[in-house]
């Protein structure tokens, strides 16, 4: 089939003339030519459609980058004085620790052995950092110097406690040294006490004997002119029948008055 001016189609019938068969073979030639000019122009379209929407998106991707750099360099900004912070305080904390941290490892490195090995020597420990007062802040200069203070008071206090400490103990020492001096006298006192005693039962001992061997009127005789004091300590060593016939043949006067004293005398107390 061909197109004709009017636009329709114009149906050639096939011959078997060479000039017939020439002919129907051109227009062929020409229907493919035009059919693959016309693929060929789609193809360009498409390939210009991909084109344009790659360089889109690359310019898209150029204009997103100026606003991705600009945020990430703003975040940059404000990250960094937090970081120095965070680095400040790491540091501060490290600088109070180091004191402790650099005692504790004097300690744990002051029992290593000596080397087993003849020509080894063990490493100088390393020289301490003076604390640098400027890399503490205000608040830590604060605390150090309250914990300062705090630390003379309870010297101060301990000081005291030991001082008063001492005084008792020098008054509990003195304390037991009286105790022991009174009961050493205690002691001595007792003793004398039961000397006195066998002293007295030996001598008016003696005494009773005599007197109970004479006869109550001549005892009585006697008694009446007695000290009342030897007297009582007489009687009451004299056994109560002897003392009885005795105190009969006495004066009223003289036996009444050493009843009523025998009755008031009193017992010494004891040591308990």
């Amino acid at each position: 089939m061909i197109y004709g001016k009017n636009g329709k189609f114009i149906t050639i019938k096939k011959s078997g003339s060479p000039l017939e068969q020439g002919m129907e073979k051109r227009l062929t030639d020409v229907r493919e030519k035009k059919s693959s000019a016309q693929s060929n122009n789609e193809a360009l379209k498409e390939s210009e459609n991909e084109n344009s929407l790659t360089a889109y998106n690359i310019f898209s991707k150029f204009r997103l980058l100026p606003v991705v750099a600009f945020l990430s360099f703003a975040l940059i900004i404000i990250r960094i004085p937090n970081f120095f912070d965070e680095n400040q305080t790491n540091s501060d904390i490290s600088v109070i620790a180091t004191p402790a941290t650099a005692q504790g490892n004097n300690e744990d490195s002051a029992p290593l052995k000596k080397g087993s090995t003849a020509g080894k020597k063990a490493k100088a420990p390393k020289k301490e950092q003076p604390l640098d007062p400027v890399l503490f802040t205000r608040s830590e200069i604060e605390l150090l110097q309250e914990l300062s203070r705090r630390r003379k008071e309870l010297d101060a206090r301990e000081q005291t406690i030991v001082q008063r400490e001492g005084l008792l103990m020098a008054a509990e020492n003195r304390l037991e040294a009286r105790i022991n001096e009174l009961e050493t006298v205690k002691s001595d006192i007792e003793t004398l006490i039961t000397k006195y005693d066998a002293q007295e039962e030996e001598k008016f001992g003696g005494l009773v004997a005599i007197y109970e061997k004479m006869k109550p009127k001549e005892s009585a005789r006697i008694f009446d002119e007695l000290d009342i004091d030897i007297l009582l300590e007489v009687f009451e060593r004299m056994k109560a029948s002897k003392s009885a016939s005795i105190l009969a043949k006495m004066r009223p006067e003289r036996a009444k008055e050493i009843t009523s004293r025998i009755a008031d005398r009193r017992e010494m107390p004891k040591f308990n």
